[in-house]
């Protein structure tokens, strides 16, 4: 009966939230303290050495995270500075700590810097696209600045929890089938737990209806 009812809901979800996907925002979920575009996240930051955004209404160094940024999906960042000084966009490995950045650090897949763009003191505008590799909280500095400019970018599990390149029913039922559960339920399935609480919730069955049809 539980099960029925759970995947009555994700059903519904995917009928309420899906049909709004080109033109959501996605303000609603945990820690998207940064506004994200959909289906194609893009977020565009203020440099400043006091911090990214330091003057937005998302708030200095915001977590910038998405229903739709999940591994391989590309994040577009586009980035200009508000201070006069010359920054870098750098995206860095989870767990990087400031004394670790470095302008001589190489950026490429498997490294400590993953990937930078260069941002003029003049206010240019600068742009970096990137997919992330895996389901973590990546880095994000100013390598010059790493201090005062730090934030993190949350990358969900991805949608397709079955792995057949579509967001579909058969991933909407995996959802439910884990609903409710933790680590320690039988039911548990980690790839239902799409913003990794350790909690298979309403939340994840979000996710997937927001990103129901696609293929990814």
């Amino acid at each position: 009966m539980k099960t029925r009812t759970v995947l009555f809901l994700a059903i519904l979800a995917s009928v309420l939230f899906f049909p709004l996907r080109p033109f959501e925002s996605v303000g609603f979920l945990p820690n998207a303290r940064a506004a994200l575009t959909v289906p194609n996240p893009s977020i565009t930051l203020q440099a400043n050495f006091a911090g990214w955004n330091s003057s937005q209404p998302s708030g200095t160094n915001p977590t910038i995270s998405s229903a739709f940024l999940f591994p391989g999906q590309n994040l577009t960042s586009t980035a200009y500075a508000v201070d006069g000084a010359t920054h870098t966009l750098a995206f860095y490995q989870p767990g990087t700590t400031p004394s670790q950045v470095s302008l001589s650090n190489t950026c490429g897949p498997g490294n400590l810097c993953l990937a930078r763009v260069n941002i003029d003191f003049s206010g240019a505008p600068s742009t970096l696209k990137i997919a992330f590799p895996s389901a973590q909280a990546f880095e994000l500095y100013c390598e010059f600045h790493p201090q005062s400019m730090h934030s993190q970018v949350f990358v969900y599990r991805s949608p397709d929890l079955n792995g057949d390149h579509k967001v579909n029913i058969i991933d909407l039922v995996g959802v439910a089938i884990a609903f409710g559960s933790t680590p320690t339920s039988s039911n548990w399935n980690p790839n239902a737990d799409l913003n990794r609480d350790n909690s298979v919730s309403i939340i994840d069955l979000v996710i997937v209806s927001v990103n129901f049809g696609r293929t990814v």
